[in-house]
């Protein structure tokens, strides 16, 4: 056997070694954490970090640290103080992302200004007042196609108001009129079929747990009624 085959063999094993070694300290951390923690999703995922020997436990929309033991759990921010990157929230960001292709945008209307090259989804309640507030940021916005589904969770008369606004003749002229004057929808037919149930089933599937919620064509995604810039500023990082 030559020596670079040597080396190389070596090599192999090294990372396989260390690939199973990881393996087993996640599913033993797993476990750890299963039983101080009765509601500890099987989908959750650990991975070892590169910093202070930590393990990151992933939640979906939350993130926690934990040790090698699984014996303290961490629930704070982590800051990089070399950039002052915020690595907790980035990392949540990454894992709220969806994927733009799998939206059912059948189930929404449109609402568009200037050419409409831009594109973003977004979750409302007719009655959430930052929705309104959104919707004025919007307006000022050009070059935009907004999305909307109708995600009625607000008041226990939003899914009457949604379902008027989704019947409507024009839906994006009706809901900017009920957004920005108040002007009531005319009443919905009885035969009229809406996607308001698919809308709130999607939003517990994308996590969704207030309105306004925006997905941007990257899957990225904004929560609460952010100004112009901050928008502008998330698109060009598309």
């Amino acid at each position: 056997m030559t020596l670079r085959l040597i080396v190389a063999t070596l090599l192999l094993a090294s990372t396989v070694f260390t690939s199973f070694s990881q393996a087993q300290g996640t599913a033993d951390l797993r476990k750890a954490l299963s039983k101080v923690l009765p509601n500890f999703p099987a989908s959750a995922q650990i991975i070892k970090t590169p910093y202070a020997g930590l393990y990151e436990v992933d939640l979906g929309d939350r993130v926690f640290y934990t040790d090698a033991t699984g014996t303290f759990l961490f629930a704070g921010e982590i800051l990089d103080t070399r950039n002052g990157v915020n690595i907790t929230k980035t990392r949540v960001e990454e894992l709220q992302k969806i994927k733009w292709s799998e939206l059912p945008l059948k189930d929404a209307f449109k609402v568009v200004y200037g050419n409409g090259k831009r594109q973003i989804a977004v979750f409302e309640d007719p009655y959430c007042p930052y929705c309104h507030l959104l919707d004025k940021t919007l307006e000022t916005m050009s070059n935009m196609t907004v999305h909307v589904f109708l995600f009625p969770v607000i008041r226990p008369e939003s899914p009457a108001k949604a379902r008027d606004i989704w019947c409507a003749a024009d839906k994006g002229k009706t809901w900017e009129a009920w957004m920005n004057e108040q002007k009531e929808p005319p009443k919905a037919p009885a035969s009229c079929v809406t996607p308001l149930q698919a809308n709130l089933a999607l939003g517990r599937k994308l996590g969704v747990q207030s309105t306004p919620t925006m997905f941007l064509e990257n899957g990225q995604r904004i929560t609460g009624a952010v100004d112009a810039a901050e928008i502008d500023k998330r698109l060009a990082m598309q």
